[in-house]
């Protein structure tokens, strides 16, 4: 019986025919691919493949393959594969889902965490792809979803999942069923009530003021017991689509905070695991608090005050500062490579971290660092510096005027290139790593909207903006895809013997 296993190298391509003829896809380390046969110079193997039919179902066809590494690459064919069992490859991809987050980790024994999901469709467009074949009955298992917090363009693309089910177009369906959501406790209140504007105040819940310091203290647990006047609208629907997989399957809720290691037991193993940093809490009235932040200082962020660990500066009281300056920080560990999600933290926050880093209190410095807040201009250097890292990635994208902020803003780009740890850091932006092919005078489908925007010039995605990262711990591969089907921007890095990642050869076969 053929064996299932996993790619044991960076890339390979997999041909219809012998003599690297017809290519049929490049896979990656850790892909699975059923072995057929073992030859002296190639592999013959397995690999699903998914065909649209008429009706617009997508129906897998298992098809043989074969990868036949060149001789240049001295690639030996034992090398080639190795037992799924003893699969050891993290995943970490990074999704293009334009003016947002969204982020798939999947564990080496199959544990799949979703960490935000933008606020559109393409995060639903995503998992549709990648976990091709689901159903009502049969959805895909996500261990958790983890939303870093409570700004839409974080989560308000997971109800889009939901909504999935019934799409007309059968392969943009997704199942899933969610069996743990994590998020920072803060629950944005409607804007305005009895049609006067909320104050900024009021926003966020029920506050004390100590000592002349205003904190939040409506922190929540469980989504599902917030009442529904309490919520506004994209949290309202967030809402109602909880409801509707608790009711499928009982969904466990938690706030996180600094120190809730112990949230990620069903994840961890060995030398892999998920550690909480953020937000940190202040206890007020026996209760977890969280201190209301405040507007950055005006003008440009240019000069050695961004590397600043002070709270100078910082006025009034911002609930869009302070939603997400208290975004779930988590560093993923495996063995000697580290990765930080950041959500959208801002300066003020970020110095609070900052310091506690110095301190020895929590540990920043990761290879891979998710950068905070699309690239926003109001970072801090000093965390930057702290996290030190070898590769970074920026989620943002052109969507519309309305939500243009300038991501990323060129001070950023700036600071990520100068506090890296190594000469030539990789900075991706997963908007820049999308491709587009041009197709010309072009007109929209609906009638109404064809004769209000008129003919445009336009283009189609040709490649989805995913920043794909896979280690086994001792070993870092990024790379990403291109216009050409063929042709990747890959890089690896190894440790050394003092546990010291250095560039490394990507193999390919």
């Amino acid at each position: 019986m053929p064996d299932t296993v996993v790619l044991n190298i960076d890339l390979a391509d997999v041909w219809a025919e012998r003599g690297r003829k017809k290519l049929i896809r490049t896979i990656a380390w850790g892909d699975e691919v059923t072995l057929l046969k073992v030859a002296a110079t190639h592999l013959e193997v397995g690999i699903t493949i998914f065909r649209e039919k008429p009706d617009g179902s997508i129906l897998p066809e298992a098809i043989t393959g074969y990868i036949e590494p060149t001789k240049s690459s001295r690639i030996k064919i034992a090398n080639l594969t190795r037992p799924l069992a003893d699969n050891q490859v993290l995943k970490v991809n990074f999704v293009d889902v334009q003016q947002g987050d969204g982020s798939v980790i999947e564990s080496p024994d199959g544990k799949i965490v979703l960490v935000d999901g933008g606020d559109n469709q393409m995060f639903a467009r995503y998992l549709a792809g990648r976990f091709r074949g689901t159903t009502a009955e049969n959805p895909q298992p996500i261990d958790c979803i983890l939303v870093t917090h409570g700004d839409a363009d974080h989560f308000a693309g997971l109800p889009e999942i939901l909504k999935s089910e019934t799409n007309n177009v059968k392969r943009k369906r997704f199942f899933m069923q969610p069996k743990r959501v994590y998020h920072n406790g803060i629950v944005k209140r409607p804007s305005k009530m009895n049609n006067k504007t909320v104050p900024d105040t009021k926003l966020l819940g029920p506050t004390k003021t100590v000592n002349g310091q205003l904190y939040l203290t409506g922190l929540e647990d469980n989504l599902l017991d917030v009442a529904d006047a309490d919520m506004n609208e994209p949290f309202r629907e967030w809402k109602n689509t909880l409801t509707t997989y608790n009711s499928r399957s009982e969904v466990s809720f938690r706030r996180l905070q600094f120190g809730d290691n112990q949230a990620f037991e069903f994840f961890n193993r060995g030398d892999l695991r998920m550690e909480t940093l953020g937000p940190l809490t202040t206890t007020v009235g026996g209760q977890p608090a969280l201190k209301f932040l405040g507007e950055p200082p005006k003008g440009p962020r240019i000069g050695h005050d961004s590397l600043s660990e002070t709270d100078e500066g910082f006025t009034g009281h911002s609930a869009s500062h302070t939603i997400n300056g208290h975004s779930i920080v988590f560093r993923l560990v495996y063995g000697g490579f580290s990765f930080l999600f950041s959500g959208d933290l801002n300066d003020e926050a970020s110095r609070t971290l900052a310091r506690e880093h110095n301190r020895g209190n929590l540990n920043l410095r990761s290879e891979v660092f998710k950068v905070p807040h699309h690239g926003s201009a109001d970072f801090s250097g000093a965390f930057i510096q702290a996290v030190s890292p070898i590769v970074s990635v920026v989620s943002s994208g052109d969507e519309s005027a309305r939500k243009e902020y300038i991501h990323p803003r060129a001070t950023l780009m700036g600071a990520l290139g100068k506090w890296s740890r190594v000469p030539e850091p990789l900075i991706f932006v997963t908007e820049l790593v999308a491709f587009f092919e041009e197709e010309g005078p072009s007109r929209l489908q609906d009638e109404k909207k064809a004769k209000k925007r008129g003919p445009f010039y336009g283009f189609s995605r040709t490649a989805y903006g995913l920043v794909k990262t896979r280690t086994d711990g001792k070993r870092l591969f990024v790379y990403t895809d291109s216009g050409n089907v063929q042709m990747k921007e890959a890089y690896a890095y190894d440790l050394d013997s003092s546990g010291v990642p250095q560039p490394a050869e990507v193999t390919r076969a």
